[in-house]
């Protein structure tokens, strides 16, 4: 078995609970890229999100961020897309009206939220965790609405044109359930898919626009096979990129019908170090 490529999940995969990298696992990436593999992040964070968490030193030669809609080789820029305005502005109307949480992703930019929503948003990422959410999201959410948020009391035309990717949140299944049910009736009105990586989320990409199909630009740019690549994930927005690529890894913490589409299953989970106990057995360095 000959992997020369390894794309890592971030949330779940690559970071601890606390969003951190090990030191364990961070010089051992380093290590199989001097040995000449390709470590790829591929996230459903934007790429700023992305930089905030991972070290300075982090080896990715590549990333797919914003699972799909923007990809870089290296630091240059090699694809960007955004979600039709339209859709934007409709959802930005909803969301108030039924108090759904919600963070714009601008291109190049930090997620925001209009000022108008702030209370409500903040109501719903105080008190206890509920306990259908993970400890990784909930302290994600907390920290972007208490430290990393954007608010704006309006934003211009230009700047509804060039949204990348609309994250949702709610404590609450049902209603995040509910939520996903109307996001499938407007796919009749507007060009987008959407993808979740817990039952407490979900993210609006492009039509036809996952982290597989990110991954395939990346690895045409490189000249890389996808036959000779690993993916790494823990969520429903991870299985694109287990099929695409010719091996596959779920983590110890995936929900069970991941678990199901992968070729391996880590023996420990993302609060464990599972990522770094596991490439080292598969690579044996």
């Amino acid at each position: 078995m000959a992997i020369q490529t390894i794309m890592l999940d971030l949330d779940g995969t690559t970071l601890t609970p606390d969003n951190k990298v090990t030191p364990e696992l961070n010089d051992y990436l380093k290590k199989l890229s001097a040995h000449g593999k390709q470590v790829f992040v591929v996230t459903g964070r934007s790429e700023i999100d992305a930089l905030n968490v991972l070290p300075d030193d982090f080896p990715a030669a590549g990333m797919v961020a914003s699972n799909g809609m923007t990809v870089f080789a290296g630091k240059e820029k090699i694809f960007q897309s955004v979600l039709p305005d339209g859709l934007v502005r409709k959802l930005l109307v909803r969301s108030g009206k039924q108090k759904m949480y919600y963070q714009l992703h601008p291109v190049g930019g930090r997620r925001t939220i209009l000022s108008r929503d702030k209370r409500y948003v903040i109501d719903q990422i105080h008190g206890e965790k509920p306990e259908s959410v993970s400890i990784n999201e909930w302290l994600s959410r907390r920290q972007a609405v208490l430290e990393d948020m954007v608010w704006k009391d309006r934003l211009t035309d230009e700047e509804l044109e060039q949204i990348v990717k609309i994250y949702f949140f709610s404590g609450n299944v049902p209603t995040m359930r509910a939520w996903k049910n109307d996001l499938r009736d407007l796919q009749s009105e507007f060009a987008f898919d959407y993808f979740s990586s817990s039952h407490n989320n979900v993210e609006l990409v492009g039509k036809n626009v996952s982290k597989a199909s990110g991954i395939q630009i990346l690895l045409d740019h490189y000249h890389l096979s996808p036959e000779d690549a690993m993916a790494v994930g823990d969520g429903e927005n991870d299985l694109p990129m287990f099929r695409f690529a010719g091996h596959s890894a779920a983590m110890k913490n995936a929900p069970e019908h991941v678990k199901a589409q992968a070729e391996w299953v880590t023996d420990a989970s993302y609060s464990e170090n599972g990522l770094y106990k596991f490439l080292k057995h598969v690579f044996q360095l």
